[in-house]
């Protein structure tokens, strides 16, 4: 994969955003419980986990039983990586119309 395809990846998974407020959540804590991240969104259970599937698929996030429950956290460097892909985009595009009647 490239780093094009994997910023487009992760990208698409934020793309909701239920998944933007669940990546929100678990980068606020070290690992959150299912339970408690089923209860911070006004969704159902089952569209909940569907979201932590496409958050996990895409790399975002980690999962791993404990007991009966699934307890999750966001993967270290992966969101470092994308506020960085980001940055140098920003920082490396010109002024678009700088003067010109296009582009």
């Amino acid at each position: 994969m490239t780093d094009d395809e994997g910023l487009a990846a992760v990208a698409r998974a934020l793309g909701h955003p239920a998944r933007v407020h669940i990546v929100r959540l678990l980068s606020t804590q070290s690992e959150c419980r299912g339970a408690d991240v089923f209860s911070e969104l006004p969704l159902a259970q089952s569209t909940i986990s569907e979201h932590l599937r496409v958050l996990k698929e895409a790399g975002l996030i980690n999962a791993r039983p404990e007991g009966t429950s699934m307890v999750y956290c966001v993967v270290p460097g992966v969101l470092d990586g994308l506020a960085s892909s980001i940055r140098d985009m920003a920082e490396a595009a010109p002024s678009c119309f700088a003067g010109k009647k296009g582009c």
